[in-house]
């Protein structure tokens, strides 16, 4: 299994626009962080989890040039706002492109992207894609994907578990709460990605601290924080976390 971290970043990005904040203006290029994405290779599945605004960017940057699968966790802009850029993928791959979500993101996808769908003059400068809802666990091509739902603010979301050969990993990126059943959903995974906003308490996100007790009670081989804000410089924060937790990062990768 592969993964590759395309962005860790809140919606604002980072650098955010118009701050002066020691973060935004570090040169660490650990610390500029495209809106949250990753990229899943597994048995020779290649998978992406959310298109945000930076979608494009990401894609160039990190040399992806297949994508067989979207997952979505939910349809917040900086999620989906690159969706459009799909186009290149389903049209060098000559295929319509599978994008899962809970049944509530894939109506407004379809709404938001109603031109996906529609037999029109444009269908060839159009992302060929196919919307399926996903309520409980898939397998395909030996990949087992398991959506969880979890809560972010007054709405729910999908994260998700892929499972391989004996490998695994947890992917939530924005989450407000996770009591002890919700927790319990992602024990026994290799790797488990968490939001982790800010310091500051958030209505819709967990707080780094939330988030490291979270990945306490989880206990995954190894867990990693995204979805970061400003207010998180990485090596000082990285250099205060338990050991087996990480601050993520733009182009991190792990293959195991």
């Amino acid at each position: 299994m592969k993964v590759v971290f395309l962005g860790t970043g809140t919606s604002h990005g980072i650098p955010a626009i118009g701050c002066n904040c020691a973060v935004c203006r570090s040169t660490n290029t650990r610390n500029k962080r495209r809106r949250t994405s990753l990229y899943v290779r597994v048995n020779d599945q290649h998978i992406v989890i959310d298109t945000p605004p930076d979608f494009r960017d990401q894609v160039l940057t990190y040399g992806l040039t297949r994508v067989d699968r979207v997952l979505i966790t939910h349809p917040h802009a900086d999620h989906i706002f690159g969706f459009d850029d799909l186009r290149r993928f389903s049209y060098m791959q000559a295929m319509s492109i599978p994008v899962h979500g809970s049944p509530a993101t894939i109506k407004e996808l379809q709404q938001k992207f109603h031109y996906v769908t529609e037999d029109s003059i444009w269908r060839a400068s159009v992302p060929r894609a196919t919307f399926q809802p996903m309520t409980h666990v898939e397998t395909w091509a030996g990949v087992e994907i398991e959506p969880v739902p979890a809560p972010h603010g007054p709405m729910q979301v999908y994260g998700y578990i892929l499972r391989c050969g004996g490998r695994s990993i947890g992917y939530l990126p924005d989450c407000s709460a996770m009591d002890d059943a919700l927790m319990a959903r992602w024990q026994g995974l290799d790797v488990m990605v968490l939001d982790a906003l800010r310091h500051k308490p958030h209505p819709t996100h967990l707080s780094l601290t939330e988030a490291i007790e979270a990945l306490q009670h989880i206990r995954p081989r190894r867990g990693y924080l995204t979805h970061l804000c400003h207010d998180l410089e990485h090596e000082t924060v990285n250099a205060a976390l338990p050991t087996g937790i990480q601050v993520a990062y733009d182009g991190l990768t792990l293959e195991w």
